[in-house]
């Protein structure tokens, strides 16, 4: 006896669905306009969700829990180093050639086991559990592993879509138009928390957090549905082969040597300077003025110079960019050194919107450096191998900075009245890493010279 209805169907069209959600095609050229503005307004809404789910929001969350200076470093250096999953990464999705499932179904996970861990650990903190800070960094550690594990599909899926010759200029609108998004919400977002009761602050960051959450998920079904070409094969599929390639690669490892030197050095003062801010400039008391020299600024000056830095990499060449927007990304520690809590917010604005202007200039240069100077079929192995390594040594800088703290303590020594303490010891050696990187290493990178058909048009 036959039924009056098929069983099957009402899986089926869930199924075409999702076939059609990950399917790859050829992409166009009078769809770019449209997937250009959909990756700005998907890339707000996933800037937004780091940067309501970190930075100054999620130290003053740690410090309620318990987390201490030395805990702090351990979270930063492990997490630094479960960057290593883009090479696991980046193999997988060479071999599956699925980029967009490989990006969605990592990001999906890292952001979701981010947003749980963390209201998980506020209600262990809420019910008296003696670590809610272990459990804390445990779940940021397995959620960055994720996060990272997105990164080569979705690097290697944006540079077949975005032709070359105008990448640094959509990139440069792009971060601009971030940096807006970012701003318009970070600032109101810190003035509320001002005005909450001290014993309603971390129920009102942990409000901010699951909104960040939302926003992060519907970022990734909407990114999701841009087109993705079809992957090329690698000529070679040996493993080993394919993770050293890019080290022994001569025009690329250049650009492998100053990544980690650079990493190091810049984690060495900057990983846990969000912690000085707070604690010893009084930032914690006054999180809308944090929020606007320490999240907003920045993103001005990415603002300011978004549109010309992208336009500049195009026309004067990457390296001559990348140059000066690290040197001026790399002085940001003078002006933590000479701040005092009178004149924090003043100096910490200015060093913001000088470091948001250069990390901007510096970080569209280097994104072309990473993806042109590969062949098509080995962006995503040479992007994970590069970020890998980077992230490894700035892991290296963050243990390093924590073990500092954890050795030197309070200790301090006053020379003709300036104080030297384990800050400024990290921010000096900082400083001095970061230029001699940028004066040494940044000349012997190789200049991306090769046009590529954008997108297999």
């Amino acid at each position: 006896m036959s039924l009056p209805f098929d069983l099957k169907a009402p899986l089926a069209y869930p199924k075409a669905v999702l076939r059609n959600y990950f399917a790859q095609r050829v992409v166009y050229p009078s769809e770019l306009p449209g997937i250009m503005r959909k990756h700005i307004y998907t890339g707000a809404m996933g800037s937004l969700y780091f940067n309501l789910m970190g930075g100054i929001f999620f130290v003053y969350y740690g410090n309620a829990i318990g987390l201490s200076r030395f805990e702090w470093g351990i979270m930063g250096g492990l997490a630094s180093f479960m960057l290593a999953s883009q090479l696991l990464s980046a193999l997988i999705t060479e071999r599956l050639g699925r980029r967009k499932l490989v990006w969605f179904a990592s990001a999906l996970v890292g952001r979701g086991i981010r947003v749980t861990g963390i209201l998980g650990s506020l209600w262990l903190w809420h019910i008296g559990y003696p670590h809610p800070e272990t459990v804390l960094i445990g779940v940021i550690i397995i959620s960055t592993f994720f996060d990272s594990f997105a990164e080569p599909p979705w690097l290697s899926w944006l540079a077949d879509i975005i032709p070359q010759e105008t990448q640094g200029r959509f990139w440069g609108r792009r971060s601009a138009w971030i940096a807006s998004a970012v701003v318009a919400v970070l600032v109101p977002a810190g003035l509320l928390l001002d005005r909450l009761p001290p014993e309603w602050k971390t129920a009102g960051v942990t409000g901010i957090f699951v909104l960040a959450g939302a926003l992060g998920i519907i970022d990734l079904l909407i990114h999701g549905t841009l087109p993705e070409p079809t992957l090329a094969s690698p000529e070679n599929t040996q493993i080993s082969s394919r993770l050293t390639a890019p080290i022994l690669d001569r025009e690329f490892r250049p650009w492998l040597v100053f990544n980690c030197s650079w990493q190091y050095s810049m984690t060495l003062g900057g990983s846990l300077s969000m912690l000085y801010f707070l604690d010893e400039l009084g930032i914690d008391k006054n999180l809308a003025g944090g929020a606007v020299v320490l999240n907003a600024l920045p993103l001005v000056g990415s603002i300011i110079t978004g549109r010309w830095s992208g336009r500049l990499v195009d026309k004067a060449g990457t390296r001559r960019v990348l140059f000066w927007g690290h040197i001026f990304w790399g002085i940001l520690p003078i002006f933590w050194i000479v701040s005092s809590p009178a004149t924090a917010l003043v100096l910490l604005g200015v060093s913001s919107i000088v470091g948001g202007s250069g990390s901007t200039a510096a970080s569209t240069a280097a994104n072309k450096i990473v993806t042109r100077l590969p062949r098509q079929h080995d962006r995503a192995v040479y992007a994970a191998v590069s970020t890998c390594l980077g992230n490894f040594a700035g892991g290296l800088g963050v243990l390093t900075a924590g073990t500092v703290l954890l050795v030197v303590g309070d200790w301090k020594v006053s020379i003709l009245g300036w104080p030297l303490t384990a800050f400024m010891m990290l921010f000096v050696g900082s400083l001095v890493l970061r230029l001699a990187t940028a004066v040494v290493l940044i000349k012997r990178i190789k200049e991306p010279r090769i046009l590529e058909p954008a997108a297999q048009l």
